[in-house]
């Protein structure tokens, strides 16, 4: 008897550390990204190319990952996938978003600023212009949206159905090839060290700096300025390149 309670509390214990590991925003949001991989790979013809989990070098030595993108001769489609339940509000221009469950609320980084910083990324790696580039913002888990979103903002299920949307070629045929291949050296070739380093520059990149202490921009690399918000008068540093690149610091 004695040993079947303690088995019993060994996999109840057991149990519990799983369910914490399954439910932890990193397992959530790779659950994410995968199925919004898989409905792309669904719902778009083979012409598209389609690349997941790529890792970009930024001038300041880090690197920056992009969840999915899609090039065709319609476009080169970024695509940033979030992992949500709830209720989600804000717009284009807010700098944080808000998710709703119950009474809990919490904020989360604007998911279309985050994405166009991707889009500079890429297209100063490539060297093609950003008219190029289309940003796609694709939600998955149990949310809705409380307020209106741009249309480039949606559903991971019609993600697919938006980038087909886009139907006036502007890449030529024989290039989507070669910029898909380009893209592909950058796919999934980080090392779990690396992308730990990856995680901490993420940290490091969005946390606060005393006024004075200002590196170069984490996006391009070039110098920032001090500046002042309009609605509270805070202090935080922006991209001298400001409105090119909108990389900004918070200021302690």
């Amino acid at each position: 008897m004695f040993e079947l309670v303690v088995i019993a509390v060994i996999f109840a214990i057991a149990l519990k550390i799983f369910l914490m590991w399954w439910n932890s925003p990193r397992r959530k949001g790779i659950r994410g990204e995968r199925l919004v991989a898989k409905r792309l790979r669904n719902g778009l013809p083979e012409e598209y190319r389609i690349l997941n989990d790529i890792y970009l070098p930024l001038p300041d030595g880090t690197t920056t990952q992009i969840d999915h993108i899609v090039v065709s001769q319609y476009g080169v489609f970024v695509v940033e996938t979030k992992t949500y339940s709830g209720w989600i509000f804000g717009d284009e221009k807010s700098k944080e978003w808000t998710q709703s469950i119950y009474r809990k609320k919490s904020r989360f980084q604007n998911p279309i600023r985050q994405n166009y910083k991707h889009i500079c990324a890429l297209a100063d790696n490539l060297g093609i212009d950003k008219s190029y580039f289309y940003g796609v913002v694709a939600f998955t888990g149990d949310c809705t949206f409380k307020t209106d979103m741009p249309e480039y903002v949606l559903y991971s299920r019609n993600a697919a159905d938006y980038i087909r949307s886009v139907d006036r070629p502007i890449i030529k045929v024989k290039q989507v090839d070669e910029i898909a291949a380009v893209i592909g050296e950058w796919e999934g070739t980080l090392s779990e060290g690396q992308i730990k380093g990856h995680v901490a520059n993420l940290k490091k990149r969005h946390s606060a700096v005393r006024e004075g202490d200002a590196s170069p921009c984490p996006y391009c690399g070039g110098e920032m300025v001090l500046r002042r918000r309009r609605g509270d008068s805070k202090s935080f540093y922006g991209c001298k390149s400001y409105p090119k690149c909108r990389g900004i610091v918070n200021v302690e």
